[in-house]
């Protein structure tokens, strides 16, 4: 392992998140917000000093004596797993200067929630209302970064030990992107992020939102990570147009990128042959579909369709329905009711909504349909070998036979889900943490969704929960985010031996 070449090029992401953090300071000083700004302004100084000192100190060390690329998969893996961690207490740092969050572990797990595009928040109505505007941006700005990924702008510029790099952060990639070079890959996917966040920042300003709450929701609804700077979130708005226009861009951004890789490179004919032939699409939709029915039948029926309880027609119950079955399943994290008042079944159809995610490569978050699809084949493969052992059975995604050694990876990370899933709800339920709040919190933190049922659910947040549950909890959104492997393999002796 070389160490100093893990060590230059976390200097260089400290150096990246300085130039992001001068942006929000530049955005309080244009809004006459000088206290604001000069947090901000103070918290990129401050990465920017020590990232540069870090990158000075181990200058070269990606290359060896000989000039020759001295960083490889175990250095990008670590780079990439320590990155989201050492990024997160950078982005901290604003909230703590101007005095937002006064609390470390608190404004730690803020900036970890706004990052891993989760939506989970520690702040109450009155913080997130009284916000200054620049730190309201950055907390905004933040999950923008990470819908993409802070990484990969460092792949675009410091190509080095690349493909290591861009394979840890965006795992789930197709095969026609990985046949691309690196850096050329990285690009397109960054395009395609500019412009789905262009257009539905243009949508936005036309449909009459102010410009701000126009930035800020764009940047909140593409990385499907749900921050808003309202309390109310999008019910502040009250608009059925506002909410159809983002139920579309989150369905938009929680399509696999390739899709529209293809259509760029190929064309609409292949991109659209693509689309309908992809099983994991086919599932998505089809599960929008049937949960926003089934729940916005149970809503009608049961006359509990707002917050307070109060009787709603039948498309009212499909309003509120179709947008928070759309917000779980593609984790964007919005709410326009507090949906922890709905019937049990509406509740738990949520929940597993949130716990099946969307679609792989893109940025939602979950354990993603195709994995979910390819455990359930392997299982009734299982089954067949098991009634007819001679008979060779292979597991097909769209038509593609898979190798054992992908369907044995999907089928450890979903273990290693479990594993974790369990471990962190019994560390919260030793806090006194009552079993709903615990399980729902750790499920919602992994799968990076946001707001879960009990003492976490849309109406309340994560601010009463004990320190050390809450830096638990900010863990494990590094780890949805990373989908586990690059952040596991740090804990491993073996990993940083020489």
């Amino acid at each position: 392992m070389n160490f100093r070449a893990v060590a230059q090029m976390l200097g260089v992401v400290l150096l990246l998140m300085a130039g992001f953090l001068a942006i929000p300071a530049a955005v309080g000083l244009g809004m006459g917000e000088r206290g604001p700004a000069a947090s901000c302004g103070l918290a990129a100084f401050v990465t920017a000093l020590v990232g540069g000192l870090v990158t000075f100190v181990f200058r070269g060390a990606t290359r060896d004596s000989r000039k020759r690329p001295d960083y490889f998969r175990r250095e990008g893996l670590a780079t990439v797993g320590l990155a989201w961690l050492v990024g997160g207490v950078a982005g901290a740092l604003p909230f703590l200067f101007e005095g937002t969050i006064t609390s470390p572990v608190d404004a730690f797990f803020e900036s970890v929630s706004g990052l891993t595009t989760t939506g989970s928040t520690v702040m109450t109505a009155e913080q997130i209302d009284t916000m200054p505007a620049a730190i309201a941006f950055w907390r905004s700005f933040s999950q923008w970064l990470g819908g993409f990924g802070i990484v990969m702008v460092f792949v675009v510029i410091f190509p080095t030990g690349g493909r290591s790099l861009f394979r840890s952060e965006v795992p789930g990639i197709s095969r026609e992107a990985g046949h691309q070079r690196v850096r050329d890959a990285a690009l397109m996917l960054m395009k395609i992020y500019l412009v789905l966040s262009v257009a539905l920042l243009a949508t936005l300003m036309v449909i009459g939102l102010p410009v701000f709450d126009a930035v800020i929701h764009t940047f909140t609804t593409v990385a499907n990570g749900g921050f808003s700077n309202h309390s109310e979130s999008i019910a502040f708005f009250d608009s059925a147009l506002v909410e159809a226009v983002l139920v579309v861009f989150m369905l938009l951004s929680a399509l696999n990128f390739a899709i529209y890789d293809t259509l760029i490179r190929v064309g609409p004919r292949p991109a659209w042959r693509k689309l309908v032939g992809s099983l994991e699409v086919r599932l998505f939709l089809g599960l929008v579909v049937g949960a926003s029915l089934l729940i916005g039948a149970v809503l009608w029926t049961s006359g509990s369709g707002g917050d307070a309880g109060e009787a709603t027609g039948p498309l009212g119950a499909l309003r509120l329905s179709v947008f928070h079955v759309v917000c779980q399943i593609t984790t964007a994290g919005y709410a326009t009711a507090d949906f922890d008042a709905w019937p049990q079944f509406c509740r738990i159809a949520l929940m597993l909504l949130a716990f099946c995610g969307a679609c792989a490569g893109s940025t939602s978050g979950g354990l993603k349909l195709v994995r979910l699809a390819i455990v359930f084949k392997a299982a009734l493969v299982a089954v067949r070998r098991f009634a007819r052992p001679r008979v060779i059975h292979r597991i097909r995604i769209d038509g593609q036979a898979l190798d054992e050694s992908v369907v044995a990876s999907v089928t450890g990370y979903l273990v290693l889900w479990l594993m974790v899933f369990v471990a962190a709800t019994t560390l919260l339920g030793a806090y006194g943490i009552d079993l709903e709040t615990s399980s729902t919190a750790v499920l919602v933190t992994l799968n990076n969704v946001g707001p879960g049922l009990g003492g976490v659910g849309p109406a309340m947040n994560f601010g009463d929960l004990p320190g050390a549950a809450k830096f638990a909890l900010s863990i494990c959104m590094v780890l949805g985010r990373l989908e586990f492997y690059a952040l596991v393999a740090l804990l491993m002796p073996t990993f940083w031996h020489r």
